[in-house]
């Protein structure tokens, strides 16, 4: 397992203290600081210090230092370990890994394959290093099986709408999670995991969303299709998960009339349990037919 995973121990900073600070750049087609670790095996390598503001050198430098002693020099060489990694030599455990690819600057995921000496390693998508819980939950998203993938973004700008992602809203302070769909363009769906730490709760609750998805259908596009038609030839009440008020909804007949009521059910989760929801809507229309 990389580094930056293993539990540190405090080490006291008595020799901090006229140690001269690295040197840092600021890299301006990444818009972020960066710090060369030097290594005279592999060559050494760059790394991004996620300091975004070019006025902030002395925190860059800060990162920088904390990087190097604690993580580099420490923990080991990521040019190097990236280096065993891409040579196929995977852990003799056969236990599924995470390790950062110093060449591409992102995370990557590894996995023996079932059944099989061979293994394989796939991108997170995850460009940053300073993302360890993002990086165990899409790692476990990606080996999880399911039906639709899911990927975590560590930014909103990191977002592929071509990809199902959960990235996390810092003005709500919840994680949101953006389906992706051919016939609608995708939608966004927001999860009651809040806080930037619940990212594995965001990660369990997104793939029972999508889950649903993969056996349900498209839940925006079954929006789309109630709004725009308002004829409802059967007469037969009708259930949906609305993605524009975030609610269940059911569609219910009126008597001696043409058309239909649309009641919203005070659901707002799209992964509750359908027995909740239907048996929601059938208090709701018995109620209703009493009146």
């Amino acid at each position: 397992m990389c580094a930056v995973f293993k539990r540190e121990r405090a080490f006291p900073d008595a020799h901090r203290e006229g140690r001269a600070s690295p040197e840092v750049h600021w890299v301006e087609e990444e818009r972020d600081w960066s710090v060369e670790a030097a290594c005279e095996h592999c060559g050494g390598y760059r790394m991004l210090l996620q300091v975004r503001d070019p006025e902030h050198g002395r925190l860059a430098e800060g990162r920088a230092d904390a990087f190097l002693t604690r993580i580099h020099a420490r923990g080991g060489c990521l040019g190097c370990e990236a280096r065993t990694w891409r040579s196929g030599e995977g852990p003799t455990t056969g236990e599924p890994h995470v390790w950062w690819d110093t060449d591409t600057g992102q995370w990557m995921a590894w996995a023996q394959l079932p059944g099989s000496d061979a293994s394989l390693s796939l991108p997170l998508g995850i460009r940053t290093f300073w993302a360890p819980q993002e990086v165990r939950a899409a790692a476990r998203a990606i080996w999880s099986g399911g039906r639709l993938p899911l990927r975590v973004a560590s930014e909103p700008d990191a977002v592929d709408p071509d990809a199902s992602t959960i990235f996390y809203d810092v003005e709500s302070g919840r994680w949101r999670l953006r389906t992706a769909c051919f016939d609608c363009g995708g939608f966004e769906m927001g999860l009651t995991s809040f806080g930037r730490g619940a990212v594995e709760a965001a990660c369990d609750e997104a793939m029972s969303c999508l889950e649903l998805v993969a056996r349900e259908g498209c839940p925006n596009c079954r929006t789309k299709r109630e709004r725009e038609s308002g004829e409802h030839p059967d007469g037969e009440p009708r259930i949906w998960f609305d993605t524009i008020t975030r609610d269940w909804l059911v569609w219910q007949p009126l008597e001696d009339f043409d058309g239909g009521v649309t009641l919203p059910l005070g659901i707002g989760r799209f992964d509750a349990r359908r027995a909740v929801v239907y048996r929601a809507a059938a208090a709701l229309l018995f109620d209703s037919q009493q009146l």
